[in-house]
């Protein structure tokens, strides 16, 4: 089964909707395995957001490509600069308040809550998705107030950087092994079958 990190950030733990999101995880039938509210230290953000050249370019082509949609210049001269000014409000962000991390586990967790998330920029996000249903932030404004988005939650955008991202928040010991009842009535190809 694969594990994913979850963090309800800031803005999402002082709005108080931290269980309406662990609920829907539940819901879906993902296990959760590890939990806790930090608040963060520096290294911990710092490892967390590491800047890679993919990372720089994905959330620059993502932001830039909204500000033409709608006839704007963008304010960023490239994808370093845009990503260096990104990573530092998000460290700080995530440095302002407690945040809960989480580990949830199950069949394709990492592309399933992904999925469940929505888009990054809420203002994006379909009604359904975490951000789409609780958040209606944009990049625009984010950009024009020069913080980060209020997006709620962070969620690992693939296998890899579950693996990276799992030991920054939790150590071995805190993730937990324990029988869920979805391991047998969705896992267990001989559940249903009868005796």
């Amino acid at each position: 089964m694969e594990k994913t990190l979850v963090l309800i950030k800031p803005d999402g733990v002082q709005r108080g909707i931290i269980g309406k999101i662990i609920t829907r995880f539940e819901d879906v039938g993902l296990k959760i395995v590890a939990m806790k509210m930090v608040h963060p230290e520096q290294e911990d953000v710092d490892k967390h957001y590491a800047l890679t050249e993919e990372w720089m370019m994905a959330v620059y082509t993502k932001a830039k490509t909204k500000y033409e949609a709608e006839g704007k210049e963008f304010p960023f001269v490239d994808h370093k600069a845009y990503g260096g000014n990104i990573k530092a409000g998000l460290v700080d962000f995530l440095r302002s308040s407690p945040v809960v991390a989480i580990v949830a586990e199950g069949e394709m967790a990492v592309s399933l809550v992904r999925k469940m998330v929505g888009a990054t920029e809420p203002a994006s996000s379909p009604a359904g998705t975490i951000r789409g249903d609780f958040s209606h932030d944009t990049y625009a404004l984010s950009n024009e107030q020069g913080r980060p988005l209020r997006n709620l939650i962070h969620a690992s955008g693939n296998v890899q950087e579950a693996n990276n991202e799992i030991p920054i928040w939790f150590t071995d010991i805190e993730l937990h092994k324990y029988e869920h009842v979805n391991d047998r009535v969705q896992y267990d190809a001989k559940w249903f079958l009868p005796e």
